[in-house]
């Protein structure tokens, strides 16, 4: 029994040291987020002679041109627009997704995006932002996340969490598109987003294309004259740098 009785009382010993060495610290990390994003920059023509502040669109690719190979940018939406000599009155900053699979890392597009601002003369009350398909789920997220950045943002077949756009800023002004047979992104997708925006009044519109699938309907956006005329109307009333991450 004697024996017994000091193992019982040796382990209790032991787990009470065990207990009073565990602790939890608070910690604050020093870590800064990596802006390492490949893009391509478009200036207008004008811009080299000139002083002036530009408005600058941010484009947001699709899935299909992630990586590391920058130059697969120039195949679709924007940047391919401007390979095709179309010129535009605005900066086009497009940022590569470094993921082939993952959806954008917006913190680091937003510290790429602040990087741009700074060096370039941007009209910080006219930046815009359009993404398609992974790209539209970047632009939603990007609205909810940095708010006070953009003052307009069109998503173009694209998806994102609804309980979030209550952060969206009052003063921002949404056109969501999607085509009506989105074979890869549902249009309720968008629907519900939308509904959500205008229970909180904020000015969004919705442009269903009908017999559309998720492939078209990027091009029949980015060539709505429509479109662009409405987009740069748009202008944040309060001027204020990029939001930090």
């Amino acid at each position: 029994m004697k024996n017994l009785k000091f193992c019982l009382i040796a382990v209790a010993a032991l787990t009470t040291s065990t207990f009073a060495s565990a602790e939890q610290k608070a910690v604050k990390s020093d870590v800064t987020i990596a802006s390492d994003i490949n893009y391509l920059l478009y200036t207008p023509k004008d811009y080299a002679g000139s002083d002036k502040t530009y408005p600058l669109v941010v484009w947001l690719h699709g899935g299909d041109q992630g990586g590391s190979d920058v130059e697969k940018l120039r195949r679709s939406g924007l940047p391919k627009m401007i390979e095709e000599g179309r010129d535009f009155p605005f900066l086009v900053f497009s940022p590569q997704n470094p993921s082939e699979e993952l959806l954008y890392p917006i913190e680091r597009v937003a510290a790429t995006l602040r990087s741009v601002v700074a060096d370039h003369r941007v009209d910080r009350s006219r930046i815009y932002l359009i993404g398609y398909s992974r790209g539209g789920f970047g632009a939603w997220s990007m609205a909810e996340q940095f708010p006070e950045t953009f003052a307009a943002v069109v998503p173009i077949a694209g998806g994102g969490i609804r309980h979030y756009l209550n952060r969206t800023n009052e003063k921002t002004a949404f056109w969501a598109f999607h085509g009506a047979n989105d074979e890869v992104i549902p249009l309720s997708d968008t629907v519900v987003l939308v509904q959500r925006l205008q229970e909180l009044k904020r000015n969004v519109r919705l442009t269903v294309f009908e017999e559309t699938n998720h492939q078209a309907v990027e091009g029949k956006v980015l060539k709505d004259e429509a479109m662009w005329t409405w987009l740069l109307e748009q202008k944040l009333a309060e001027v204020k740098a990029p939001s930090s991450p």
